[in-house]
């Protein structure tokens, strides 16, 4: 019997990466390796490869002499998607795909935050976890200035801590706007800053989680769920992000370091590891299961949760595309290549489940 082929949809720049032999976040390696402990054949390629005209795609396929080259092949049945599509065509073209029978997984992985808060909320369960969060608006920070002494105003959209600035209050008229590492005080009237992002509808204003800390910085986690050879959600790994000195925003790409769970509660007396790590397990694989109900084909995210100090799990945000890159920071090598084997795995049970009982 033929191996299966699984495609894996990468953006471009992955794609010339492995092309031309060069290292690239994804790495190319667990994929083979997954593949061949699950009986699949990996494949590669970008969206504007794929021809629905022909049911063809001009995939990246390993040879015979172990090189990756360009070959025609018929569309594969299972497609892990792992770019970023934002044009209405190319998510267009994704859903014309879909009708032919082809089961594309993560088909949507870049969630707006407003629109994934709006959907937890309504679990009542979930809310507990849930930091108060408001549409940008004059209003709405006003409103939230006489409830809380520190305000997290972020793009409601994006990515790797950019655009992101924290309010705080210092005494009883006296604010302070932080921001790329600068910080302006401000009593009456609002910083050009501030100004600009509560009228921008694309943001959103949050209730800054008090985040536990590690050697006086706070931190937060990015938890690996996935679903699993069986179909069923588990959490793959988590991993802490330690903000850099001084700063307020921890992820990696603005100067953030990794620490395993372990590391980042060693001085947390009071705090069991095996215990806050099953409370987050639980909230996490509640939470996937809330977003599953309104993206039916998602099976691997990356969950942004705080912790506080007590030990309690908090919301951040979803990443529809998790680089899984902390792991390998943390020196997580396992955990790291897990998180790729297991969407392999998951390829297998729908494989296995839906296209060979056709």
């Amino acid at each position: 019997m033929k191996t299966p082929t699984v495609g894996i949809l990468v953006g471009g720049l992955t794609y010339s990466r492995i092309k031309k032999k060069r290292s690239s976040f994804e790495p190319i390696r667990f994929y083979e390796e997954a593949c061949i402990q699950y009986g699949l054949f990996p494949c590669f390629f970008r969206l504007k490869d794929i021809m629905p005209e022909t049911n063809e795609i001009n995939a990246l396929v390993k040879g015979d002499k172990g090189k990756y080259e360009l070959k025609v092949i018929t569309i594969p049945k299972i497609i892990h998607n792992r770019g970023l599509f934002f044009g209405n065509q190319s998510k267009l073209k994704i859903k014309n795909i879909q009708k032919t029978g082809v089961i594309i997984f993560n088909d949507r992985n870049r969630f707006g935050k407003w629109t994934v808060h709006e959907m937890l909320m309504k679990n009542e369960e979930l809310q507990p976890h849930l930091p108060e969060t408001k549409r940008a608006s004059s209003v709405n920070l006003i409103e939230m200035m006489e409830k809380y002494k520190e305000l997290i105003i972020k793009p409601s959209n994006g990515s790797l801590g950019s655009g992101v600035v924290m309010v705080e209050k210092k005494a009883s008229n006296l604010w302070e706007v932080r921001y790329r590492e600068k910080r302006e005080a401000f009593a009456n009237e609002w910083p050009e800053i501030i100004r600009k992002k509560v009228l921008n509808k694309n943001y959103i204003i949050q209730e800054r989680i008090p985040l536990a800390e590690y050697q006086g910085s706070p931190f937060d986690l990015r938890v690996s769920v996935q679903k699993n050879g069986i179909g069923e959600w588990q959490v793959t790994g988590m991993v802490g992000k330690v903000a850099k000195i001084g700063n307020y925003v921890t992820n990696v790409a603005k100067g953030g370091t990794c620490k395993t769970l372990k590391q980042l509660l060693n001085d947390f007396s009071d705090l069991d590891v095996n215990e806050v790590y099953q409370s987050i397990e639980d909230f996490s694989i509640k939470a996937v299961t809330e977003l599953n109900k309104y993206f039916p084909s998602l099976a691997d995210v990356g969950l942004d949760i705080g912790l506080t100090a007590e030990g309690f799990p908090m919301f951040i945000e979803c990443n529809g595309r998790d680089l899984r890159y902390s792991f390998k920071n943390a020196q997580m090598e396992a955990v790291w290549k897990a998180t790729y084997t297991t969407p392999i795995s998951y390829a297998r049970y729908l494989f296995d489940s839906k296209i060979e009982k056709e």
